[in-house]
């Protein structure tokens, strides 16, 4: 999953992505060790994920805390699908914030 959001052209495919994952979690075993606050669709953009993220790093604190290695598992697992979500959702935006300041400068 992570190789597929990095490779993704544009936010459109990174939540479609992410909103697969999300998917297949929910509809899983029943046993997926994340929050509903983590699972809940739809996704909103990248403020969501970043959410998403900080929350996915409370609950991997909690799970630690509890010794419970499958959740732990289960939990770091989102939380590099995230990561990396909200790491590429962050560079497509600063590369299209680069191509609108480059056609909007005055040339010589």
């Amino acid at each position: 999953m992570t190789d597929l959001i990095l490779k993704s052209a544009n936010d459109h495919e990174i939540r479609f992505l992410l909103t697969s994952y999300l998917d297949a979690v929910r509809h899983g075993d029943g046993q997926n060790g994340l929050a509903e606050s983590i699972t809940t669709l739809p996704l909103t953009g990248e403020a969501d994920v970043n959410r998403r993220v900080a929350a996915l790093l409370t609950e991997l604190d909690a799970a630690s805390k509890r010794l419970d290695d499958r959740g732990c598992d289960r939990i770091k697992e989102a939380l590099r699908i995230f990561a990396t979500a909200s790491d590429r959702l962050h560079c497509i935006a600063a590369n299209h914030e680069k191509a609108v300041t480059k056609d909007i400068r005055p040339r010589p």
